[in-house]
């Protein structure tokens, strides 16, 4: 819609052009009745909420949105942009549902007034009265629907500078920000996604994304509204409860468009068996995008092979960066690109260099080839946005294949935090050495242009830097993820504490039962030094969802080192707490013992501990076989042997069997020359 000024008015000319067409359909079992809201009697309603609501509450106070999700988070969600409501869009607070986030938005945003509803408002009502200080008001949608306006002057108009909405960021380390999101954000984003995507009329949106995240509200509200679309939707907990709901209502529907971060393409794939694809047809899905957190090439591949038989084509995928800051988009291809990886040194990553090895269309390096790892491409901006790769402690652009912090501006790009002026400034307010007049975004992302496309390698505060060498937290967790079967894919953290590695990781509730920790524990120090060349410190494991998650469904990397730093982590079986088992026994265990205590400087070792989880390395482990042979040198002992055990007590075993062997042999030896 080029001829529109605000979302608003997109509305009313979807209810002009096609009233009796769906807008959205809301799904909670493909064996059930949907909820369908056609674009005339969403109008029709948004227009009494939006009327109602002013009776109430005067244009430009916040107001939370504490919906389940559905078609009646939509109508207020609208409303309150139709009126000039500043909306908050959130989720309604219960025992165990992350309550706390939304008393802090309450106090942090200073809304006195509250939609939810009808069948909410009573439960909600109490439990705010008995968890918050806060006073609240409430009021359900239903009322003001039902409810007669005294309101005789119209509706107030819709100015692009003035806030929408504000999207609360997740507040891992502090009090939540509220992104402030004005009506000319919305529509510079919405009309960004269209150009680049090439996402129109035609398509048909099929999504499980939360409302109250920036990606959700834009990729299932937003966007198909600007485009007079229809839109699926299904609650979050359908999707992760069964993923394959997911899929086969892409099938029902048709859909064209849908998309989730990388975490549910694995969910997808490790949940659900070809057995239940036998009539799954995903062969409409155009533009599957893959956004909100790292874009994995593992991911990717796995997902193209397991769902190969259903039609889905490599090249749907739609690998995009953004943020709430930028609205929700930042970059992306074009829609019938190509989807574009690089495959880069990982050893020269770790000096924050870029060594290209290959590309997409490069077929020369071989996958199994070791110390590189791959990269997906993001896009890049267009003419109207604009994005730098930038030193942050210069302002200096970096040249061309360099990592630096990655900057943002444009027309989609919020003008800072809710009431909070320094922070805003700080955040929002860089220029570059070389000024060229334009404000930017400090996204706190590190990356690299190559090409056509951003690649983002991590988040510069959660930067790994182990004797001098830089590692990214999620390459690290990448490693743990495929390490070993009992591992809950997607739950773990890697972060470093006091010049340490720390990993975190969950265990798959099936295997709760069979699990033995000090082999897993084991394996996950293994693969980490056979992948990433270092040590790990210390192992935490947990029992399932016990790992912190902000409301998107990304780890909480801070949150989780503070809670390891302050022992709050509820853990099942935790590394550095096993140490005072199992003393070594016997001559042979003894010198093995005395010889790993001196090369890595730890008086008392378990003999079942492994040489990777005391922070043994490839140096080390030289110098142990070194020290070994030389206490042993009459004997000859097998290098490689020696370097294949990973314990005290099994180094000791070898030992113990090959002087056995000796021995038979000096003595048949000596008979023969008798």
């Amino acid at each position: 819609m080029q001829y529109v000024n605000n979302i608003v008015e997109c509305l009313y000319h979807n209810s002009i052009e096609k009233p009796d067409e769906v807008a959205y359909e809301f799904v909670t079992d493909l064996s059930l009745p949907t909820e369908t809201i056609t674009y005339h009697q969403l109008y029709t309603d948004v227009c009494q909420i939006a009327k109602n609501l002013l009776n109430n509450i005067t244009p430009g106070d916040c107001i939370l949105l504490l919906y389940p999700p559905g078609i009646e988070y939509i109508k207020a969600f609208f409303a309150c942009v139709m009126a000039g409501v500043v909306a908050i869009p959130l989720y309604p607070p219960k025992k165990n549902s992350k309550s706390d986030k939304v008393f802090i938005v309450a106090l942090a945003s200073k809304a006195k007034f509250a939609l939810t509803s009808e069948k909410e408002l009573p439960i909600i009502t109490a439990f705010w009265g008995e968890n918050c200080d806060s006073k609240m008001n409430f009021v359900n949608t239903n009322e003001l629907i039902k409810g007669q306006s005294n309101r005789i002057e119209p509706l107030p108009g819709v100015s692009s500078e003035k806030p929408a909405f504000l999207q609360y960021t997740s507040g891992s380390t502090g009090a939540p920000k509220g992104v402030v999101i004005t009506q000319g954000n919305i529509l510079a984003n919405t009309k960004y996604l269209e150009r680049l995507s090439g996402a129109n009329g035609k398509d048909i949106f099929v999504n499980w994304l939360p409302l109250f995240h920036d990606l959700g509200l834009v990729t299932s509200i937003l966007l198909p509204a600007y485009l007079g679309c229809k839109s699926v939707l299904m609650a979050p907990a359908t999707f992760v409860r069964n993923p394959v709901i997911w899929l086969k209502a892409m099938t029902r529907f048709g859909g064209t468009i849908g998309g989730a971060p990388n975490f549910a393409y694995d969910l997808c794939t490790d949940k659900i068996a070809k057995k239940d694809m036998a009539d799954v047809d995903l062969s409409k899905w155009r533009i599957a995008y893959n956004a909100a957190e790292p874009v994995k090439y593992e991911t990717i591949t796995r997902f193209v092979k397991h769902f190969s038989s259903t039609g889905f084509k490599l090249d749907s995928f739609y690998p995009s960066y953004g943020m709430a800051e930028s609205t929700a988009f930042i970059t992306g291809g074009h829609g019938n690109d190509k989807l574009v990886t690089i495959s880069i040194d990982k050893k020269a990553l770790a000096d924050n260099k870029v060594i290209i090895l290959n590309d997409s269309l490069d077929d020369s390096i071989n996958d199994n080839v070791e110390d590189k790892i791959d990269f997906v491409g993001n896009g890049l901006t267009d003419e109207d946005h604009h994005l730098k790769i930038v030193n942050p402690q210069t302002r200096e652009v970096m040249p061309y294949g360099e990592i630096g912090e990655v900057w943002f501006t444009g027309p989609s790009l919020s003008p800072g935090y809710w009431l909070l002026d320094e922070v805003s400034k700080q955040a929002f307010g860089n220029t570059l050495k070389s000024d060229d007049g334009r404000n930017y975004l400090q996204t706190g992302d590190l990356g690299f242009i190559s090409g056509k496309h951003l690649y983002v390698t991590g988040r510069s505060k959660d930067m790994i830097i182990l004797k001098g060498k830089n590692y990214y937290p999620q390459d690290i967790e990448s490693t743990i993820q495929y390490c070993h079967d009992d591992i809950h894919s997607g739950y773990a953290a890697a972060f470093e504490v006091d010049e340490k590695l720390v990993v975190v990781t969950e265990i798959k509730r099936g295997s709760m039962k069979t699990l033995e920790p000090r082999l897993l524990v084991q394996e996950i120090a293994r693969s980490i030094y056979s992948q990433h060349n270092i040590s790990v410190d210390d192992v935490v494991l947990l029992r399932p969802f016990k790992i912190p998650m902000t409301s998107s469904g990304k780890i909480r990397r801070r949150q989780t080192k503070q809670l390891y730093q302050a022992g709050q982590l509820p853990s099942l079986y935790q590394k550095v707490s096993r140490e005072e088992a199992i003393k070594p026994t016997g001559e042979v265990e003894n010198v093995v013992h005395s010889i790993w205590s001196r090369v890595l400087d730890i008086s008392e070792i378990c003999v079942n501990r492994g040489f990777f989880e005391l922070g043994g390395d490839s140096i080390k482990a030289i110098e142990i076989v070194a020290a070994i042979n030389e206490q042993y040198k009459s004997h000859q002992l097998d290098e490689n042997k020696i370097l294949e055990c990973t314990s005290i007590n099994e180094m000791a075993q070898f030992i113990t069997l090959s002087l056995m062997k000796s021995a038979r042999t000096t003595k048949i030896a000596g008979a023969i020359r008798i």
